[in-house]
């Protein structure tokens, strides 16, 4: 298998495991549950990742961070469970995100191949997909946020957006960062803005698959993302259609 393979082959066995166990353990407390599908998602990857890349590193959620990682020019970037909350809730925004990353890709922000599989739906999004451009857009601009940590500049951000197009704003919260994604490509939404933060492996895999469908990926003041770095965390993060990025910039600035 190539790496595009591999990475959808793994997020689907991930996220096939994560729904049985849902099914498997319907009395299940939701933390146990929440524990269970982290646990058991991290050792199903790592698991088809000797057998099928025993080569490669990997930097997981549920894993070790070691700084050996930076020295490796190959690097998967996986969250095997990424809202875990939303999935011990029993939600359907939760996902697997599985991304390689390469040191001298031509890429933008290394990341070659990457697929985000949404279990709940069976939506599997990856970078060897083939494009088709979404439905027409809506009356009104849709903008996804974190359930529990909205950009606290959301309300100059949707002012700021009607200034510039003359169009209302709906701000919808939702868990997984991959779910958003596919939210955004299937035409149900315009963007993500996250200014809270959040890991590599949050955003790794969906960066991946929102550039594939030609959506603009950035930080809070346009520049790309970078990855594999001592510190996972990355501060801030907007994935949109590319018409809003201007808007978006300045409305964060």
């Amino acid at each position: 298998m190539n790496d595009h393979e591999v990475a959808r082959h793994i997020a689907r066995r991930a996220g096939d495991l994560l729904a049985a166990i849902r099914i498997d353990s319907p009395g299940l407390p939701s933390r146990e549950l929440g524990a269970l599908g982290d646990r058991a998602a991290h050792e199903l990857c790592m698991e088809l990742f000797r057998e099928f890349r025993p080569g490669d590193v990997v930097l997981s959620e549920e894993g070790i961070i070691d700084s050996e990682r930076l020295q490796h020019d190959r690097l998967w970037i996986i969250d095997p469970l990424d809202g875990t909350s939303h999935y011990s809730s029993r939600g359907d925004d939760y996902a697997v995100h599985i991304a390689l990353w390469e040191r001298e890709a031509s890429q933008l922000s290394g990341i070659v191949a990457a697929s985000v599989y949404v279990p709940a739906t069976g939506v599997m999004l990856s970078m060897d997909d083939e494009v088709i451009p979404s439905i027409a857009r809506a009356e009104e601009i849709r903008i996804l946020v974190s359930r529990t940590r909205p950009p606290r500049e959301i309300d100059r951000i949707a002012a700021e957006l009607h200034a510039a197009t003359g169009r209302d704003v709906a701000v919808s919260p939702m868990g997984s960062v991959g779910a958003k994604v596919a939210h955004i490509v299937a035409g149900f939404a315009d963007m993500y803005i996250n200014t809270g933060g959040f890991h590599e492996w949050d955003i790794a895999a969906p960066l991946g698959v929102a550039h594939h469908y030609g959506l603009a990926v950035c930080d809070r003041e346009g520049n790309h993302l970078d990855f594999n770095r001592p510190d996972t965390m990355i501060a801030n993060a907007v994935i949109t259609r590319p018409e809003f990025v201007p808007t978006l910039i300045h409305s964060l600035a």
